[in-house]
C-alpha cells in the first residue's frame, strides 16, 4: 500500500497538500520550542566573578556561619576558604539616580578580601583602608565619572551613603565582567552593609590543594555544609537552599543573571500547548483531506477494495506525509529556534547569555508527534469514509457522515470539556488546586479547551450558517444563499479551519486576559492584608528585592507622627505540630509562603484573625498560622510547632499564637516573628516596610520618609492606593512578555487556519464550479459565494474562541462581569479576527481562480 500511497501523492498532490503543509508547520513549531526549552534547561550562566576559584558554595543570603567556614577548612584537599559577602549596591550619579540601571545589569557590593576569587587587581589608587572608602571596577567608575580621590554616593538596603573612591580595579583577564558590576568595601563595612549577623557569609570560595580533584572536594564540601542547615525547608520546586559547584556550574552561584532553568519550566508548558495545537491542526487537516476524498475511496470499494485495504491506504498516505512533513518541518524548526532565541532575549524572557543548543531529540519528538497524530487522524477519517455505501458514491447520493446520536454525544462532551477547563482555572486561581497539580493545571485546562473546540467546532459553523441563511440570503440572494447552504451541508469540510483558529484565539485571549485578572487578584489579596498608611519598598530585580535594612525601619519609627512600623520579608517555611497524637505523616508536605515580620505587624497587617492574639508575634512569643494551612497540617491554636525555614541552621519551636483567615488557601500560611528567628538564620533585608500614623495619611510623615531614602527613585514611599496601582503596573510589566509570546503563537496558528482555508477552497472544486456555470451562475457570483463561505466559517470560529475566553475569564474573575470586560484583550481579538478573515478571503480568491480555469469551456459543452 505504500507504493499506491506514494503514487497518489505524486499524481494528486493537491488533495493532500494542505495536510502536508500543516504537518510541516506543526513539526517546525514543535521542534523549535523543544530546542528552546532544552537549551534553557541546560543553560548555564558564564563564570565571571568566580573564575579563579575551583569550588564555590552559595545559597540563601547569609547561609554560612563562622563554624561552617571552619568545618570546610578542615576538609581534605582544601587549601583555603574565602568567605564572600554579596549584596546589592547601587552607585548614584550627581542627580541621585543610578549611574547604571539595576534592571539591566547586576550591581554587587563585596568585601575587598573576596577580590581574589576573580581575581581583581588595582589599576589605579589603592585598596579601601577605612570604612568610608570603596574600590569600583573600571566600567562602573567610567559610568559614574569618578576617579581615585573623588566622592561617590552608594545606595545599600535603601539608605544612601557617601564614600571616597580609594581605587579602581579590573579583572586580571583581558575583558571586564560582562554581566555584573562590582564594588568593594572594607571587610568590616561589607559585613555592616550586608547585616547578616556576626561571622555570616553569603558564599564560600574554596581553593584546593595542588593535585586535588575539584569534583571530589565539591562532594566533601556539600556533605559538610548540609549538616549546617538542619532547619532548612525547600521551596515548592524543591530547589536546594545549599548549592555547591565546580567547573562551568559555578556561574549560576554568582546570581548575576536570571536562572533560565526556572524559565524552562514555563517554556515546557508552552511547548506542550504548542504540541497540542499542532496535533489539533494536523489531525483536522488530515481528517478533512480524507473526507474530501470520501467519494474516491467509496469508488475503490465499488471495484472490490476491502475495508482493510482502504484503511491501510489512508494510513500509508498519512505515514508518508507525517515522516516527510515532520523531517522538513524539523529542519525549518532549527532555523526558527534561532529567531525565537533572539526575540526571547530581547523581551527579557531569557537572560542575555542564553544560547541555543542543538541535538537530535527535538527532531525525534517532532517526527514522533507528527506521525502519531497523522496515523490516529487517518484511522478515524478512514473509518468515517468507509460508512459510505459504494452505490451512494456511484450516484453521488452520499451526504455528510455521522449519526444524530453521535453528534449529540460530541456536542455534550465538547461543552463539558470547556466547562471543565473553566473549573480547573478557577480552582487554580483560588489556590485550591492540590500541590502536585499547581504547576500543570494551566496545561490541563488548555488541553480541555482544545478538545472541547475540536468536538463542537464544525457544528458551531453548521449552526451559525443555519441562523445566517436568511439575512445572508437577503443581502446576496444567489451567492449568499448558495454559501449558507454549502456551509451547512459541508460544514465538516471546514473543521480544519475552525479548530486551529478557534483554539488559537481562545488560548491567546486566555493568556492575555488571565494576566490582568491574576494581577488584580493578587494585588487585591496583598492590599487586603495591609492596614498601613504608607508602604516603603524597592523594586524586584532578577527575582530579588533590592531591599531595606533594619536601620531604615528604625529611622522611620523615629519620625514624629509615626506610631508603628513593621519590616516584612518572605521565605518558604513549613510548620509541624508537636502536639501528642498529632499526625506526623504531613512532615514532608509542601512548604508555604511565610511572612517574617519585625516591629508591630499586629497593628499594620489585617489578616482577619479568627483566634488568638497577633500581638504575641510582635513580641516574638509565637507564630500566626493561616486557617487553611492549619487544617492541612493538623495544627491548632496553642500547639507547639516546629518551624523550618529556608536557610535556617536549626528548626525553631514556637507556640501558635493566632489563627488568621487570609492565607490564600494555605499558600501564604505563616506569619513568623523575626526576632525569634535571629538565632537560627541570617538577617536579610526587608521587602517592604509598613508605616502607620494612627491618623491616616500625613504629608509631613511622607516627606520625612522620602528624606530618609534621599532623591533616588529606587526607594518608593506610597500610600495604599498608590501601592495597589504600582503593584499592578509592575506585575503586569513582569508578566506581559509571556502574553506577547502567546500572541506570537496565535499569529502562527492563524496563518495555519488561513492556509487550511486556501487548500480546502482550491482543491477538487472545479467540478462544483462547472456545475454552477452549467446552471448559468456567473464567475462573479461564484467568487462572491466563496467570500461568503469564508465569512460563515471564519467568523463563527473566531466567535467560538472569543466565547471560550469570555467564559474562562468570567469564572476566573469570580463572576465579576465588569472585571471580565476590562480584562478582555478587545483590540487583540479584533486584530486576530480581521487578519484571519482577510487572509482567508484573499487566499481563497487567488486559489479559486486556478480551480475555475476551464469551467467556462466545460459549461458550454
Amino acid at each position: 500500500m505504500l507504493g499506491v500511497a506514494w503514487r497518489t501523492l505524486r499524481r494528486q498532490p493537491g488533495t493532500l497538500a494542505g495536510a502536508f503543509l500543516m504537518i510541516v508547520i506543526g513539526a517546525g513549531l514543535i521542534s523549535a520550542f523543544s530546542v528552546i526549552q532544552g537549551s534553557a534547561a541546560r543553560s548555564e550562566a558564564p563564570v565571571e566573578r568566580y573564575a579563579a576559584v575551583p569550588v564555590v558554595a552559595g545559597g540563601a543570603p547569609g547561609l554560612f556561619t563562622a563554624e561552617a567556614v571552619k568545618s570546610v577548612e578542615a576538609l581534605p584537599g582544601v587549601r583555603e576558604v574565602v568567605p564572600e559577602l554579596t549584596f546589592t549596591a547601587v552607585v548614584l550619579n550627581r542627580q541621585g539616580q543610578p549611574a547604571l540601571d539595576p534592571a539591566t545589569i547586576a550591581q554587587f557590593g563585596h568585601g575587598w578580601t573576596s577580590a581574589k576569587l576573580t581575581p581583581f587587581s588595582l589599576i589605579e589608587g589603592r585598596s579601601p583602608g577605612s570604612d568610608d572608602e570603596v574600590v569600583l571596577d573600571r566600567t562602573w567608575a567610567e559610568a559614574a565619572a569618578v576617579s581615585p580621590g573623588g566622592r561617590v554616593t552608594v545606595l545599600v538596603a535603601g539608605i544612601p551613603r557617601e564614600y571616597r573612591v580609594a581605587g579602581i580595579a579590573e579583572p586580571d583577564r583581558a575583558a571586564p565582567l560582562r554581566y555584573q558590576r562590582t564594588l568593594f568595601f572594607t571587610p568590616a563595612q561589607a559585613a555592616k552593609a550586608a547585616a547578616h549577623g556576626a561571622g555570616r557569609a553569603d558564599g564560600l570560595g574554596v581553593f584546593v590543594t595542588p593535585g586535588a580533584d575539584p569534583a571530589a572536594v565539591e562532594a566533601r564540601v556539600r556533605a559538610a555544609l548540609a549538616g549546617e542547615i538542619r532547619g532548612d525547608t525547600p521551596g515548592p520546586a524543591d530547589l536546594p537552599t545549599l548549592r555547591v559547584a565546580s567547573g562551568t556550574a559555578r556561574g549560576a552561584l554568582e546570581a548575576s543573571l536570571p536562572d533560565d532553568r526556572t524559565t524552562a519550566q514555563t517554556m515546557g508548558m508552552l511547548m506542550v500547548i504548542v504540541a497540542f495545537m499542532a496535533i489539533t491542526v494536523i489531525s483536522g487537516a488530515l481528517i478533512t483531506s480524507v473526507r474530501r476524498r470520501a467519494r474516491q475511496l467509496a469508488l475503490l470499494r465499488a471495484i472490490g477494495a476491502t475495508p482493510g485495504q482502504i484503511r491501510l491506504l489512508c494510513l500509508a498516505e498519512a505515514l508518508l506525509l507525517g515522516v516527510l512533513g515532520a523531517l522538513t518541518g524539523s529542519a525549518l524548526g532549527l532555523v526558527l529556534a534561532e529567531v525565537l532565541a533572539v526575540a526571547l532575549r530581547s523581551r527579557g524572557i531569557f537572560n542575555p547569555a542564553f544560547r541555543v543548543v542543538y541535538d537530535l531529540r527535538p527532531i525525534a519528538l517532532a517526527v514522533l508527534i507528527a506521525v502519531l497524530a497523522s496515523q490516529v487522524a487517518a484511522w478515524f477519517a478512514a473509518r468515517a469514509a468507509l460508512k459510505i455505501r459504494p452505490a451512494e458514491a456511484l450516484t453521488n447520493a452520499f451526504a455528510s457522515i455521522g449519526r444524530r446520536g453521535g453528534v449529540r454525544t460530541r456536542v455534550v462532551l465538547g461543552l463539558l470539556s470547556l466547562a471543565g477547563a473553566g473549573g480547573i482555572q478557577v480552582l487554580g486561581m483560588a489556590g485550591l488546586m492540590p500541590p502536585a497539580l499547581r504547576g500543570v493545571y494551566g496545561v490541563a485546562a488548555s488541553g480541555l479547551v482544545m478538545i472541547g473546540i475540536g468536538l463542537i467546532g464544525s457544528w458551531i459553523v453548521f449552526g451559525m450558517a443555519f441562523l445566517a441563511r436568511v439575512p445572508v440570503g437577503a443581502l446576496s440572494p444567489v451567492s449568499g444563499y448558495l454559501a449558507a447552504a454549502n456551509t451547512r451541508f459541508q460544514h465538516r469540510r471546514y473543521a480544519g479551519v475552525v479548530a486551529p483558529l478557534a483554539v488559537g484565539v481562545a488560548i491567546a485571549g486566555w493568556a492575555l486576559s488571565s494576566l490582568p485578572l491574576y494581577t488584580l487578584s493578587t494585588t487585591a489579596e496583598a492590599a487586603a492584608r495591609i492596614d498601613a498608611d504608607y508602604i516603603v519598598r524597592t523594586p524586584l530585580v532578577r527575582d530579588t528585592y533590592i531591599g531595606l535594612d533594619e536601620e531604615f525601619r528604625k529611622r522611620a519609627a523615629a519620625v514624629p507622627g509615626v506610631t508603628a512600623t513593621a519590616g516584612l520579608w518572605d521565605a518558604w517555611a513549613q510548620a509541624t505540630s508537636l502536639r501528642q497524637g498529632s499526625d506526623r505523616s504531613v512532615q514532608n508536605a509542601a512548604s508555604t509562603y511565610a511572612t517574617v515580620a519585625t516591629g508591630a505587624p499586629s497593628r499594620l497587617l489585617d489578616l482577619q484573625v479568627l483566634q488568638g492574639d497577633l500581638a504575641k508575634v510582635d513580641a516574638g512569643l509565637g507564630a500566626a498560622v493561616g486557617a487553611s494551612y492549619a487544617r492541612q497540617r493538623g495544627i491548632a491554636l496553642g500547639d507547639q510547632v516546629e518551624v523550618r525555614i529556608t536557610g535556617a541552621s536549626s528548626p525553631v519551636v514556637l507556640p501558635v499564637a493566632a489563627v488568621f483567615g487570609l492565607d490564600k488557601g494555605g499558600q501564604e500560611g505563616l506569619v513568623l516573628p523575626g526576632r525569634a528567628l535571629a538565632a537560627h538564620m541570617a538577617e536579610v533585608p526587608y521587602n517592604r516596610i509598613l508605616v502607620g500614623t494612627g491618623s491616616g495619611a500625613r504629608p509631613d510623615v511622607r516627606r520625612a520618609l522620602e528624606d530618609i531614602a534621599g532623591t533616588t527613585t529606587i526607594v518608593k514611599v506610597e500610600d495604599k492606593k498608590e501601592f495597589q496601582q504600582e503593584y499592578v503596573r509592575e506585575r503586569s510589566a513582569n508578566t506581559s512578555n509571556i502574553g506577547i509570546l502567546a500572541v506570537v503563537l496565535v499569529g502562527g496558528f492563524l496563518l495555519l487556519a488561513a492556509v487550511s482555508a486556501l487548500v480546502l477552497s482550491a482543491a477538487d472544486r472545479a467540478a462544483e464550479f462547472t456545475s454552477l456555470r452549467q446552471v448559468s451562475a456567473l464567475p462573479a457570483q461564484i467568487t462572491l459565494m466563496i467570500v461568503w463561505e469564508m465569512v460563515l466559517t471564519v467568523v463563527p470560529a473566531w466567535l467560538l474562541g472569543v466565547a471560550a475566553t469570555v467564559w474562562m475569564a468570567f469564572l476566573m474573575s469570580g463572576g465579576d462581569a465588569g472585571a471580565t470586560v476590562r480584562a478582555l484583550p478587545l483590540a487583540a481579538f479584533a486584530a486576530f479576527g480581521v487578519l484571519a478573515l482577510v487572509t482567508a478571503i484573499v487566499g481563497c480568491l487567488i486559489t479559486a481562480r486556478s480551480a475555475m480555469r476551464g469551467t467556462d469551456k466545460e459549461a458550454t459543452i
